[in-house]
């Protein structure tokens, strides 16, 4: 069994003239970078044991993958396939890639993540606002069948780290 952990990016810029209108150099904000200090310190609060970070390389996925690893251990490793775009095959590529990783977070975009956890569990409907966390347990290296064992909201994971209180 390998535990997978599914991350939206944080709070970007949005594509505009200082991006030449374009989504991939879009960067967190500075209240973006902030808020995913503080959710990556609930990260790493958890403990959840990762051992493998890999992440989307259109920029603000960079970012936010860099400060989970601050915090919680590691180097990101940049995977094109998890662009905009990444489906369930893509996916089960990208984790046959790294046998040995008990403990997998990918960090990526939205709608992607929503459709994935709801592929992958048989319907869970779930919201990836900027900042959220979702824990998985699939079997094997092919993910389908996967147990969802939690969803963290970006304000819990920042309560967490010792932030703010959720509402």
């Amino acid at each position: 069994m390998t535990r997978l952990h599914l991350l939206r990016h944080g709070i970007a810029e949005d594509a505009g003239p200082a991006t030449g209108g374009r989504d991939e150099p879009r960067a967190l904000t500075e209240r973006g970078i902030a808020r995913m200090h503080e959710g990556a310190r609930g990260i790493a609060a958890l403990q959840l044991g990762v051992d493998t970070v890999l992440t989307s390389p259109l920029t603000r996925c960079l970012q936010t993958a860099g400060i989970v690893c601050e915090h919680i251990g590691g180097t990101p490793q940049q995977d094109r396939r998890i662009r905009p775009g990444l489906d369930l095959d893509a996916l089960d590529d990208v984790l046959l890639e790294h046998p040995d990783a008990e403990s997998v977070l990918v960090c990526g975009h939205e709608p992607d993540l929503s459709i994935l956890v709801a592929v992958l569990t048989g319907g869970a409907g779930l919201h990836f606002r900027k900042g959220a966390l979702a824990v998985l347990d699939v079997e094997a290296r092919r993910p389908r069948g996967a147990r969802l064992r939690a969803f963290y909201e970006p304000r819990l994971l920042r309560a967490i780290g010792g932030g703010a209180e959720p509402a």
